[in-house]
């Protein structure tokens, strides 16, 4: 019988190890379902937002709207921008040749249950301790898998990331940069028509 080197076993269990690991990573990459609340701060004050799990938000375009308010004359309250409504209706139906995904995401409120309904659109604003060169930008934009959207100032800067939850916990993550001094997501209000 041959005698297997001792290196051989230990590669085989490196790999099986790694498989292993590389399959309970895979099985907990499903999708998280967003927290029931969610802090952040913004111009030293922390502000927490409570979500609504009887709404969300979806984001209409204007080219929907044109094409779906021609079919539809009862679609006229759809604005561009984010909507809110409640999950599983569907604002506009789906067509085998629209290549357009629909954007939804969680609503929250300033208290539990009650205030304004509040979106995350997925905008960061990150404030800098001194100027930034467009490459230590795309240093920031490439570590965290966001989108140079409008460099405001030297120091100001607007990124696109993914809307809801996800963009705080982005702002919250880049906070910890040394040349940031400020990093939240920007809120849109649904405005209520009197």
């Amino acid at each position: 019988m041959a005698h297997q080197p001792r290196s051989n076993s230990f590669f085989r269990l490196f790999i099986v190890t790694f498989v292993a690991l590389g399959f309970f990573a895979f099985l907990n990459a499903e999708p998280k379902e967003p927290p029931s609340s969610i802090s952040f701060v913004e111009g030293g004050v922390t502000k927490t937002f409570y979500r609504n799990p009887n709404l969300v938000a979806e984001y209409v375009d204007l080219k929907q709207i044109s094409n779906n308010q021609q079919i539809d004359p009862g679609k006229q309250g759809i604005k561009s921008g984010w909507n809110i409504r409640p999950p599983g209706k569907i604002l506009f139906p789906k067509s085998s040749k629209s290549a357009t995904t629909s954007k939804v995401t969680e609503v929250y409120s300033t208290a539990v249950g009650m205030g304004p309904n509040i979106v995350l659109p997925g905008i960061l604003i990150i404030t800098f301790s001194s100027d930034q060169s467009p490459t230590s930008l795309d240093r920031i934009a490439n570590k965290y898998g966001i989108q140079i959207l409008n460099q405001l100032s030297p120091r100001l800067v607007s990124f696109q990331t993914e809307p809801g939850y996800v963009s705080i916990e982005k702002a919250n993550a880049i906070r910890s940069e040394s040349n940031v001094i400020e990093a939240y997501p920007d809120i849109a209000v649904e405005k209520s028509l009197k």
